[in-house]
């Protein structure tokens, strides 16, 4: 038994390197190709380009965090320039409640009742108020308007009774003149004129209500404001100024 076994092994064996000796070999191209030639391999990456996309994109992320810095300076101008419009606004409403109309004679008039103290319209900046109007004329002659803008408000606010608050809120005016925003120019004018009726600015700011007048369609009110700037204010330049638009 054991010498059959041996003998089926070795019969195995011989065809096994039969079977080797009588495989077929490569032939043509096949004969002549390299080991290194049957599996193409992916060029590698040169390090030069490499390096520079690398640059590339680092350049690209710096821009965008400029941009992204940016943005947010400017939403946090904006969020403080609508906080003093809402303020503004709050300040208005309560004046026009104060100027409502008398009862009719024969009625009782009501009982007033104590309207709550309305919080000091006040800056949080504790810069002197000449610092704040020359940064402010600075950033308008850069062109930087929001900037100038929130700089002049709070001259504005915190300095209400300085010489220089009717030259800033001019300047304001005439920054929203320019935006074709009217409305919100008139309102600055007509702000200044009321803080200060004989002040310096007082003629050129009725000039320039009605010219906000005439741009909102108000022809005949605009001739009025300038009118009464040629009655109250005959010698100023913004008189003549005035003559020459009634004759226009």
């Amino acid at each position: 038994m054991r010498t059959a076994v041996l003998g089926l092994v070795a019969m195995a064996l011989v065809l096994a390197g039969c079977g080797a000796f009588f495989r077929p070999r490569p032939t043509g191209v096949e004969a002549t190709r390299s080991p290194a030639e049957e599996a193409p391999r992916p060029p590698a990456p040169e390090p030069l380009k490499l390096v520079e996309q690398l640059t590339r994109v680092a350049s690209e992320l710096s821009e965008l965090q400029n941009v992204v810095a940016k943005l947010m300076a400017s939403s946090r101008q904006l969020e403080d320039q609508l906080g003093y419009l809402q303020r503004r606004v709050g300040e208005l409403e309560s004046q026009s409640r104060s100027r409502a109309p008398a009862p009719p004679s024969g009625f009782a008039p009501p009982v007033p009742t104590p309207a709550p103290a309305a919080p000091p319209l006040r800056s949080a900046t504790t810069t002197p108020a000449e610092d704040l109007y020359r940064v402010g004329v600075e950033k308008l002659q850069a062109k930087e308007l929001d900037a100038a803008l929130l700089i002049l408000y709070d001259l504005i606010t915190t300095y209400p009774g300085h010489p220089l608050r009717e030259g800033a809120q001019l300047l304001v005016a005439d920054v929203l003149y320019q935006q074709q925003d009217y409305r919100g120019a008139l309102a600055e004018l007509d702000a200044l004129v009321g803080a200060a009726p004989s002040g310096g600015k007082v003629p050129d700011a009725l000039l320039k209500i009605g010219l906000c007048q005439r741009s909102l369609g108000d022809g005949a009110l605009a001739k009025r404001t300038w009118e009464r700037l040629v009655r109250d204010f005959p010698e100023s330049v913004a008189a003549r100024q005035a003559r020459v638009l009634l004759r226009s």
